[in-house]
């Protein structure tokens, strides 16, 4: 598995785990303040969601271009659809974090400019 992949999921690992804890943080603080509550806990909750979804799409959109086999890749997903996951954001992750080019003249996604600079970083220490 390339290094850039396991520096992808400790990053975002480590992201969602972060608005996991917010949430958290938000459900202690906030249960004087229903619309606070549900305001603060359902926003971290989300971000921490959208954090995953672009995780599983990422790695499968790499899974899928070395070409595993689409019903196993179904499986692997849980999904019929794996397109639920694969959006062009994930596709753009995927080129940064491979250090694939943006076509000249076209400006650099900000996802492939996140991928890369992943990418350039490394796997974070670990704790």
């Amino acid at each position: 598995m390339p290094a850039e992949l396991i520096a992808l999921v400790q990053d975002f690992v480590h992201w969602g785990r972060r608005h996991l804890d917010d949430a958290v943080n938000a459900a202690r603080q906030h249960i004087e303040s229903p619309a606070n509550w549900h305001r603060l806990v359902l926003y971290a909750l989300t971000d921490a969601l959208a954090c995953n979804f672009l995780l599983v799409g990422t790695l499968a959109a790499y899974l899928q271009e070395q070409g595993l086999d689409a019903d196993l890749l179904r499986r692997h997903l849980q999904s019929p659809d794996p397109y639920r996951y694969i959006n062009q954001e994930a596709f753009d992750l995927l080129a940064g974090l491979m250090g694939r080019p943006v076509a000249e003249g076209q400006q650099e996604p900000t996802w492939h400019l996140i991928g890369r600079q992943i990418a350039e970083c490394g796997a974070p220490a670990r704790r």
